[in-house]
C-alpha cells in the first residue's frame, strides 16, 4: 500500500497551480501574436475634419495583382466629414514595398496610390 504525507498532496497542488500559469501564458502568448498579425495587415484611416484629421478605423490591406488594395467602407464613410482621408500603413509594410501601387477603393470610386509613410488622398463613396 503507498503511503502519501501530506508533502506530496502540496506538490500535486502546486504542480496544477504551475500548469494553470503556463497555459495562460501560452494562450496569451497566441494572443499577441493574433493581434500583432492583425496590425501588420491593416491600415490605419483618418479623415479631415477641416482641423484636423479623425481616426475612422482600420481597413485591411489585400493584394491586387502586382499591388495592394484599401477599401473604404460605407460605415467609413457616414463617418467622415470630408471627402480627404489619410492612410498609414504599418512601418514593416511601408519598409518592404514603398512605393509599389495602391487601390484605394470607395464604393465603385478608385483612386491609385503609391506607397509611402502616411498618404492622403481625396476621394467620395459612391455606393455599390
Amino acid at each position: 500500500m503507498d503511503y502519501i504525507n501530506e508533502n506530496s498532496i502540496g506538490n500535486m497542488r502546486g504542480s496544477g497551480l504551475r500548469v494553470e500559469i503556463i497555459t495562460l501564458v501560452l494562450v496569451l502568448i497566441c494572443l499577441f501574436v493574433i493581434l500583432d498579425m492583425v496590425r501588420r495587415r491593416t491600415v490605419r484611416i483618418y479623415n479631415w475634419t477641416g482641423k484636423r484629421f479623425r481616426y475612422l478605423g482600420r481597413a485591411r490591406l489585400h493584394r491586387d495583382g502586382g499591388g495592394y488594395r484599401v477599401r473604404i467602407g460605407e460605415r467609413m464613410s457616414d463617418l467622415s466629414c470630408t471627402t480627404l482621408y489619410q492612410l498609414c500603413p504599418p512601418k514593416g509594410f511601408v519598409r518592404k514595398n514603398r512605393y509599389k501601387a495602391m487601390a484605394l477603393c470607395a464604393g465603385r470610386e478608385r483612386r491609385l496610390l503609391y506607397v509611402d509613410g502616411c498618404m492622403r488622398q481625396s476621394i467620395y463613396y459612391r455606393g455599390q
